[in-house]
């Protein structure tokens, strides 16, 4: 239920928001613990950092935070009185200190481990973050070879959608893989990621990976420039 007063919502930001912050920063940086899939696990577990927390701040500023709550009147008068104050008291107890206690504890438990957390969601994802252009050669699930150059026109789709991958230009295979040539007015070849069953990327040659910059500022004028010079063998 949303909180309906403002002691209510005083009381979720004091005892679940700042749990919550460390919460993320920690899934971000580590990954998810296999224990807090259930909603209920990941509620409890804000509850008792947020505790956790909540009790360091009042043996740090336990006077100073009463005096901002209250001031000389009732509840929250202080907030009322000295909004700043409280919204720097808020950025800085709910938000910065849990993310930045999540990641010295993420840091520590980095150094201690063999293997690290990557947190791209998929390794469909991180085949093609940032990805310079470059040939692609697929064998399809029913053994067929399908290829083609992946340019700044070509698209790749990314989690959480269906994998799938559109090459701006095809180029025919030979029965081992091998690159046999631009298709004639080839417009691209599109192809679903549930019926792949190799992926590769192949760099061009030194000299057309040269070119390549050059070649950008010339996209659009449907001309191939963009494209590389195919492979010798597969």
């Amino acid at each position: 239920m949303l909180p309906s007063t403002v002691q209510q919502l005083a009381v979720l930001v004091a005892m679940v928001l700042p749990g919550i912050f460390y919460q993320a920063v920690a899934d971000r940086l580590r990954g998810p613990h296999a224990s807090e899939q259930e909603p209920q696990n990941r509620f409890l577990r804000s509850v008792a950092i947020s505790g956790l927390l909540d009790a360091l701040y009042a043996v740090a500023a336990g006077p100073w935070l009463a005096r901002l709550l209250t001031g000389d009147g009732g509840p929250l008068a202080g907030v009322l009185r000295h909004p700043r104050q409280a919204g720097l008291a808020v950025l800085l107890l709910v938000v910065l200190v849990p993310s930045a206690a999540a990641w010295a504890a993420s840091a520590l438990h980095r150094r201690r481990e063999r293997a690290h957390y990557e947190p791209t969601p998929t390794a469909w994802d991180f085949l093609f973050a940032d990805r310079e252009p470059c040939f692609v050669r697929i064998r399809l699930k029913g053994g067929r070879w399908v290829g083609g150059w992946l340019g700044p026109r070509s698209a790749v789709s990314a989690f959480p959608q269906p994998q799938d991958v559109y090459l701006e230009s095809q180029w025919r295979l030979s029965g081992d893989g091998t690159f046999l040539g631009r298709v004639a007015g080839t417009a691209g070849v599109y192809v679903k990621g549930s019926e792949i069953e190799v992926l590769e990327l192949v760099a061009p040659p030194e000299p057309a990976r040269a070119a390549v910059p050059e070649a950008r500022r010339e996209q659009g004028d449907g001309s191939g420039r963009d494209e590389g010079t195919a492979p010798a063998q597969a």
